[in-house]
């Protein structure tokens, strides 16, 4: 039973985060459009100021920044824990530092985005 519950759990884990981070990013975008359209149906004036605040909710070159450290700091953090086991249990180091270089590497092409993308927009 455990054979099969655990590998179950723990890809279902990762189903149940991404669901979760793109629901409440479709929520936070979705309050922020109907925010703006109540204001204008009551007749507000919607500065072109506001307009460019509200567009940083989802500023894709912004959001590269955050999620290349991220990756990278999963990245280092699986690395460690890889590390300490290993070295108490006297296992080798290789197989988790090949698990801990894909959070790095998607990392460090967020961070490539972020930074083509900071070069274009200024």
């Amino acid at each position: 039973m455990e054979d099969v519950l655990v590998p179950i759990v723990l890809f279902g884990s990762f189903v149940a985060i991404v669901w979760l981070v793109s629901h409440f990013n479709f929520k936070k975008r979705h309050t922020a459009h109907e925010t703006l359209r109540h204001a204008i149906s009551n007749g507000q004036t919607v500065s072109d100021e506001l307009i460019e605040k509200m567009s940083y909710l989802t500023d894709p070159v912004r959001a590269d920044l955050r999620r290349g450290v991220l990756f990278i700091a999963f990245g280092a953090a699986v690395l460690v824990l890889g590390v300490i086991v290993t070295s108490q249990e006297g296992e080798p180091v290789g197989p988790i530092i090949g698990v801990a270089s894909f959070p790095v590497i998607i990392g460090l092409a967020y961070l490539g985005l972020w930074k083509f993308g900071h070069n274009n927009r200024g």
